[in-house]
């Protein structure tokens, strides 16, 4: 298990994802935190399309551990 934390300064980040945590087992899923125009933030969990190299959203959550529960199941999910 890889995990890829960002390093940028916490001005730098504003509205922008501010940790990112990526799994990579049998297909890569991560689970991020990212800012909502209203101000809040959410959890997504994403799966990366190797045929077109983007991230695919699967899910959302509001706590980091289920988040990150669920990346770690799909990336152990054979493609």
């Amino acid at each position: 298990m890889f995990k890829f934390e960002s390093k940028a300064k916490p001005e730098a980040v504003t509205g922008t994802t501010s940790e990112l945590v990526m799994f990579n087992y049998c297909r890569p899923a991560r689970a991020r935190r990212v800012a909502l125009g209203s101000g809040g933030r959410v959890w997504l969990v994403e799966t990366l399309d190797r045929v077109h190299g983007i991230w695919v959203w699967e899910d959302e959550c509001s706590q980091g551990d289920q988040a990150l529960e669920q990346a770690r199941r799909l990336s152990l999910m054979l493609s």
